[in-house]
């Protein structure tokens, strides 16, 4: 071609690719809408009539399905008969509404048959108005490919005006346009969404269509996806139209929006079809309602790749799967179905999001619940499917596996019913198990390990991927008798004559699998009476809810002490447990004592057989026999009881409790009843009308109230008769209790006395509950217990004296400061109402050494009130609040109250250093404006009965307090050897000095000498040598030995050593040391001393000397000791009881 040739022909080829660039857009259909009309008969070829032309009419509405172009058939020229031309017209109508005419009916092609479904779709099915236009620039048409994008020019643009309205569908927020790895799994390729008109719609399906210059083989399978990212129905490959049907059925609700993604997974191998761009368009939304809005709808197009190293996963049977056949009993819970072992591959971590279950076996739904995936160890729901057959798991945000990691993840359920039905959790593809990389973000297509041959006798990777997964087998088993048995339900009781559904015994059953039909049950009732005198009769079986089961009947004579009763009625005992009650009638002439025992012998019964499948049952379980029933007549026995004993009641106590008075029907064959019983009450000097306001009480309930309380009257040991408001029943074989209590006046005498008791002749009307007979009743005659009136209770103080004098450290909160112990007098109860406290030593504190001058009473773990120093004339005295909860103290019985405070800080400017604190109980303080507490019964404020003060041992306050352990145990003598040893703690936030220690010793044989403390490795004093008489040692600290200061908030440990310990031959030497208390406070001129002052105390006094420095820095210096502010050991936390530590010894044997 010569170069003006070649101009030519590209001036032609731009020419015509503006033209088609200008109108892509040419092809336009624009048919007249048909009116709707009702095909109400099947029409096929050779037809005629109405219905052909109105048939015909209606398929001329749509270009695609026009009869004719022209001639006979065509618009405007339809005829009333059903020729070759309608038929065909009518296959290519059927094949455009696919999923809503042949898709139901299992067809895939059209037939020119017009069916019920063909003649729905014609008859109320949409009637839309379309234009439809290519949308592929270079395309004139919409038959071939784009010359200038190699797209297929079928990509339309279908607009529409839909009648009904009753579904609109709408583009969603498409993907973006990106690469498709080969084994990438659920790729999104199109979103759209579906809104629902008024009512709720079903959307079954939607149909897609592969677009774009690539094959269908680029995908193994396409899918759709809900709004979760949950896959809706199975994976579906592309047919030849290049279309597949994808989803399950949906509900939207009405007026609701639902949003779907069109998905697609990758081809395992697309090295062949790399760089082919390929879309996934949605061609219709298949629903049996009305559609609007927009179709195709066009997503991403997406360049196949297969050079992009996406992350892998590999699969394997997991531990957790049961990996065999099994078989579960109904009722069994959380059964291991299915599981496999999720392995991350190495090029990128995998986040697993879902999972899907297929399950293939018989049971249904309802067979089996609480289904749930168990992945990383932790259970997640599943949501089933409408058709029952897949159970999925969302992963919340998903389970993070790194790279070379692996987690489990299996199912299990509860076994709900479905006898000898199956369960078997497959899954499907292996896109069903949902996986991501972390790296690229691309669904993952995991591959098995191994594959085997599927089985149901274990879990395997099927060899063919159909399914996947192949798990085990479960069978429900049928149905079997676990447990037949005696049922303790049915005690051994008393019964009565001649009374019907009289208990005769228990049994309960225990079934599995399904429920058994029993068509006969006999059993035998042995007797004490003789059979022949008298037969059982109106005989039944009863369950635990009270529907009779079998009978009545009657028994049967078969021997001299042996009944038979024959049940044919046919019986069926349901899964689980259930109790049967064996009741009837005995007869009217047994004596009282005799006895029945009814046998029972499940492996006898007749015809057992399952209710679901019908397959014989066996019954293993023997001969059993029930409890023992005993014949006895109705009969109640009344007395009053020993308790309570004779004791005091207080004037004026409300609802005092007199007596018990005890109803006996533990003999009777029957529940008894009364409604009245007349109890005698006996008094000394006290008119009768001080005694008041009696009832009876069945537990915390009054039998008699309102116009039946009884207010006694006549004189001394008159009956005086108690009416029930309700006649009051006394089951058989129990006895019940009453109590009786009264108000008693406050102006009775005090040591009058009274009683409460029965006659041995009273009136009472009892009768038999069921049988309502009358009953004589057995009285015991009694006059109860004498009661004997006194005044008020009483009550006293005392030190408790387990709280020792102890010192504490300044600004410390919660200080037990006293413990007083509150002890009621025997007459009745207390309630302790207020205390009354005074300063005990007041030369030395002040309430100005409590914080707000305050202390708080505590009885056990609860504060009960508080009370305030520092008020008025007597600062020096405080009256505590009205204590609440109050403290009960029973008669008899103590309370021990403690009294704590807060303590002030002490530093230069507040607080006195070596403060002694002692709380005492004001004991002449009596009254409502003091001491006082009130009666429970009498209500009456009683005053203490301790009228003096009662001091305490109190508390010494210093700025800073340590406390001493020691830590050593005896051991073996020798010159250098460790031998004492203990340690100072100082929890303060102040160091504090040790001038002095001292300690007991004894020593035999060879001589022990040259005794040196050592504090943390320091040496604390120079060489020293025991004094008096060898039996003391005290280790006086050098003066700047930095030995003697224990830190603030630290510690230091104290060895003793000695450089001497003489070996002399033949003896055996030893050492006994002990770290001496002080037992006493030192006598010194102020609070406080110095060394030397506190030195010239007594040996008691004197044994540990230190300083807490209150107001200075502490220093180990000769002149720090000339400070007033030193004290001795006394109360030192570690003492035992602020005595010395015990002897420890150490010994050397030659």
């Amino acid at each position: 071609m010569n170069i003006s040739t070649q101009s030519k022909a590209i001036g032609l080829l731009v020419i015509v690719a503006v033209l088609a660039m200008a109108s892509f857009a040419i092809v336009a259909l624009a048919p007249t809408a048909q009116a709707a009309y009702s095909f109400s008969a099947n029409l096929k070829q050779g037809s005629t009539g109405a219905d052909v032309m109105e048939l015909q009419k209606m398929l001329n509405t749509n270009a695609a399905t026009q009869v004719s172009t022209s001639g006979a058939g065509s618009p405007g020229s339809e005829t009333s008969y059903f020729g070759a031309k309608t038929k065909a017209a009518v296959i290519k109508y059927q094949e455009l509404y696919t999923s809503e005419i042949l898709a139901p009916n299992g067809l895939t092609k059209g037939t020119g048959f017009v069916g019920p479904s063909t003649r729905a779709k014609l008859s109320g099915g949409s009637t839309t108005t379309t234009t439809t236009t290519s949308t592929v620039p270079g395309c004139t048409s919409t038959a071939g490919y784009s010359p200038t994008t190699g797209q297929k020019c079928d990509a339309t643009t279908t607009t529409g005006t839909t009648t009904g309205g009753a579904l609109s569908v709408s583009a969603g927020t498409q993907p973006g346009n990106s690469l498709a790895p080969e084994s990438a799994a659920r790729v999104p390729f199109t979103t759209f969404t579906v809104t629902a008109g008024s009512t709720s719609v079903d959307l079954s399906s939607v149909t897609v269509e592969r677009t774009g210059l690539a094959a269908n083989a680029v995908f193994s399978g396409v899918i759709l996806l809900d709004q979760n990212g949950v896959q809706l129905g199975t994976v579906k490959t592309l047919n030849s139209n290049n279309q597949a049907v994808v989803g399950e059925k949906v509900t939207i609700p009405a007026g609701q929006t639902r949003t779907f993604t069109v998905a697609g997974n990758m081809a395992a191998d697309n090295s062949t079809r790399s760089g082919q761009v390929v879309s996934l368009n949605v061609v219709a939304v298949n629903t049996s309602v009305t559609v609007s809005g927009s179709l195709p709808i066009t997503g991403a197009a997406h360049t196949v790749n297969n050079t992009l190293d996406i992350g892998s996963a590999t699969y394997s049977v997991s531990s957790f799967d049961p990996n065999t056949a099994q078989t579960k009993e109904i009722g069994t819970t959380g059964v291991r179905l299915s599981g496999i072992y999720v392995t991350a591959g190495s090029a990128e971590d995998v986040r697993i999001k879902s999972i899907r279950w297929n399950h293939i076996g018989s049971a249904g739904s309802g067979d089996i619940g609480s289904v749930v995936t168990v992945a990383g160890g932790t259970e997640y729901p599943t949501v089933v499917s409408a058709d029952g057959k897949y159970y999925t798991s969302v992963f919340g945000s998903g389970i993070v596996v790194a790279k070379g990691n692996n987690t489990d993840i299996y199912a299990k359920a509860d076994i709900l019913g479905g006898p000898v039905r199956t369960v078997e959790f497959d899954i499907d593809k292996n896109t069903d198990v949902y996986l991501t990389g972390e790296t690229y973000g691309y669904g993952i297509t995991g591959t098995a390990a191994s594959t085997g041959a599927e089985a149901t006798t274990n879990s395997t990777f099927s060899t063919d991927g159909s399914p996947f997964f192949s798990a085990s087998l479960l069978t429900i088993s049928a149905g079997s008798a676990t447990t037949i048995q005696k049922s303790a339900t049915v005690s051994a009781q008393n019964i009565a004559v001649n009374v019907p559904n009289q208990p005769l015994g228990a049994f309960e059953t225990d079934i599995k699998g399904e429920a058994i039909n029993i068509s006969g049950i006999t059993m035998t009732v042995a007797s004490t009476t003789g059979s022949g005198t008298g037969l059982l009769t109106s005989v039944t079986i009863v369950d635990q809810n009270g529907a009779v089961r079998a009978g009545p009947i009657d028994a049967t004579y078969t021997s001299a002490l042996v009944q038979t009763l024959t049940f044919t009625d046919s019986m069926t005992i349901p899964v689980g447990k259930m109790v049967y009650t064996v009741k009837g009638k005995v007869a009217s002439n047994i004596g009282n004592g005799g006895t029945y025992i009814v046998s029972v012998t499940p492996s006898g019964w007749s015809s057992p057989v399952g209710n679901t499948t019908g397959n014989t049952i066996t019954i293993s379980q023997g001969v059993f026999t029930l409890n023992t029933m005993t014949i006895r007549a109705a009969a109640l026995g009344v007395s009053i009881s020993t308790q309570p004993v004779a004791q005091t009641v207080i004037t004026g106590s409300q609802g005092f409790l007199y007596a018990n008075v005890n109803l006996d029907a533990s003999q009777s064959g029957e529940d008894v009843r009364f409604s009245s019983i007349p109890l005698s009450m006996t008094f000394a000097t006290m008119t009768v009308g001080q005694v008041t306001n009696c009832q009876l009480f069945d537990g915390a309930a009054a039998l008699n109230t309102g116009s039946n309380v009884v207010n006694p009257s006549g004189g001394t040991d008159t009956d005086q008769t108690f009416t029930f408001d309700t006649a009051l029943t006394i089951p058989k074989g129990t006895v019940k209790t009453l109590a009786l209590k009264c108000n008693l006046a406050s102006d009775v005498s005090a040591s009058d006395s009274l009683s409460w008791g029965i006659n041995s002749a009273p009136s009472i009307a009892v009768t038999g509950v069921t049988s309502g007979n009358n009953v004589t009743e057995t009285i015991t005659d009694s006059a109860g217990q004498t009661m004997t009136v006194a005044a008020n209770g009483s009550y006293t103080v005392t030190n408790d004296s387990a709280l020792l004098y102890k010192i504490s450290q300044a600004g410390t909160t919660g200080v037990v400061l006293a413990q007083l112990r509150f002890t009621a007098g025997a007459s009745e109860n207390i309630n302790l109402q207020q205390v009354a406290l005074e300063l005990g030593n007041t030369a030395s504190n002040s309430p100005a050494d409590l914080v707000g001058q305050r202390v708080t009473l505590w009885n056990g773990a609860t504060q009960v009130g508080t009370a305030q120093f520092g008020v008025g004339a007597s600062s020096d005295n405080a009256t505590s609040t009205l204590l609440s909860p109050a403290p009960l103290i029973t008669a008899g019985g103590s309370v021990l109250i403690t009294v704590k405070g807060d303590l002030t800080a002490q530093d230069v400017i507040n607080g006195t250093p070596g403060a002694f604190f002692a709380i005492t109980y004001d004991g002449d303080n009596v009254g409502t404006n003091g001491n006082y507490a009130k009666g429970v019964s009498s209500q009456a404020n009683i005053s203490s009965g301790t009228t003096a003060d009662v001091t305490t041992n109190g508390t010494r306050i210093f700025r800073a307090v340590p406390t001493i352990a020691v830590t050593s145990n005896g051991g073996t003598l020798g010159a250098g050897t460790d031998l004492y040893k203990f340690t100072v703690t100082n929890p303060t936030g102040a160091d504090v000095v040790f001038h002095k220690f001292s300690m007991s010793v004894a020593t035999s044989g060879g001589a022990t000498n040259g005794f040196i403390l050592y504090g943390d490795g320091i040496a604390f004093n120079a060489s020293t040598s025991t004094v008096a008489s060898e039996t003391l040692l005290e280790l006086v600290g050098t003066d700047t030995s930095n030995a003697k200061i224990v830190p603030a908030n630290g510690s230091k440990t104290y060895i003793l050593k000695a450089t001497t310990a003489v070996d002399t031959a033949s003896v055996s030497e030893s050492i006994n040391l002990a770290l001496l208390a002080d037992t006493s406070y030192p006598s010194l001129a102020n609070l406080m001393g110095t060394v030397t002052t506190v030195e010239a105390g007594s040996a008691a006094t004197d044994n540990i000397i230190w300083s807490p420095f209150s107001t200075t820095t502490a220093v180990a210096t000769l002149a720090t000791q000339s400070n007033l502010d030193w004290t001795n050991g006394y109360g030192m936390t570690g003492f035992p009881s602020n005595t010395d530590f015990p002897v420890q010894v150490w010994t050397r044997s030659n």
